[in-house]
């Protein structure tokens, strides 16, 4: 198929591009002129890019008649973002733009990348089933922005996938986050201040979450929203002897140094079995190889 990315250039979408292309599918990818192409140096070559800075965008992309949208991009997915109102409303602009695209395009299959955080606080294992009360201008946006995209694809009749993302990591990884920050100063043999990293969380590889996207667009007949995790949860303190233990660092790291967060989640997983049941998929790297890999 001719699929249509956003967020092509960045971390997860970057790596949706590259299993796009290694499956065989033609990828149209939306960048702007300041974006870094230094995830996508592989893969440069090999698609087409639509410049978002460019006039009439939106027609660049139609006229190359998608068959499909995946949508990866989106502003202020920091810590320091997640509750500014405008930066995150500004993400619905261009999700307006998609809706325009999907209504001109005789689109087939729409998929975008939603959040844990449309959830609100979560301290469990939670289903789709459970209540959607954000409390984050992230969370409300993303939520917001599925809204949209239910009542466009019942007027359109177009098949939709949302998947519910939970935690992601992997190689491309940004460095301010957790995983590989504690990776690179581990690497130096220091010893970080932690909280007591008592907290589960569920983490799914980044090389997992593409193949995912391969088995959705798979079967463009199936809609809805849908939990996307590694389906199981464990303590931040092993991942943090995982690290310690593949650097070599004989430095301890300084558990219970940092207090936890003002409404800290202690249990932050996803019920990913709906997902799993519909698109025929199983993840295939455990936590512990996809750290080896990520440091060895």
């Amino acid at each position: 198929m001719k699929i249509f990315v956003t967020g092509g250039t960045g971390f997860i979408g970057s790596h949706i591009v590259r299993a796009l292309v290694a499956d065989g599918h033609e990828a149209v990818v939306l960048r702007r002129e300041k974006s870094s192409l230094h995830r996508c140096a592989d893969f440069e070559k090999q698609v087409v890019w639509v410049n978002q800075d460019g006039p009439d965008w939106t027609q660049s992309v139609i006229a190359e008649k998608p068959d499909a949208i995946i949508h990866a991009a989106w502003a202020g997915v920091t810590a320091a973002g997640r509750d500014d109102w405008k930066l995150q409303s500004t993400n619905l602009k261009l999700f307006a733009d998609l809706l325009h695209i999907a209504g001109n395009a005789s689109l087939k299959h729409f998929v975008a990348l939603g959040s844990q955080a449309e959830y609100g606080f979560i301290n469990g294992r939670v289903d789709e089933t459970h209540p959607c009360r954000p409390d984050t201008a992230y969370g409300a946006t993303k939520l917001a922005a599925l809204a949209l995209l239910e009542g466009c694809a019942r007027q359109k009749k177009t098949a939709y996938a949302w998947l519910r993302l939970f935690s992601v990591y992997g190689p491309g990884e940004g460095e301010a986050w957790f995983i590989p920050n504690l990776i690179r100063r581990m690497k130096l043999g220091q010893s970080p201040q932690l909280s007591g990293c008592e907290q589960r969380y569920d983490y799914l590889h980044v090389h997992d979450l593409a193949a995912a996207l391969l088995a959705v667009l798979r079967h463009p007949e199936t809609s809805g929203v849908f939990n996307l995790s590694s389906n199981a949860s464990l303590p931040l303190k092993e991942v943090v002897q995982l690290v310690k233990e593949y650097t070599g660092c004989r430095a301890e790291p300084e558990l219970g140094a940092l207090p936890y967060r003002l409404g800290q989640s202690m249990h932050m997983e996803g019920d990913s079995t709906r997902f799993y049941r519909t698109f025929a998929f199983q993840p295939k790297i455990t936590l512990a190889e996809g750290l080896r890999a990520m440091i060895v």
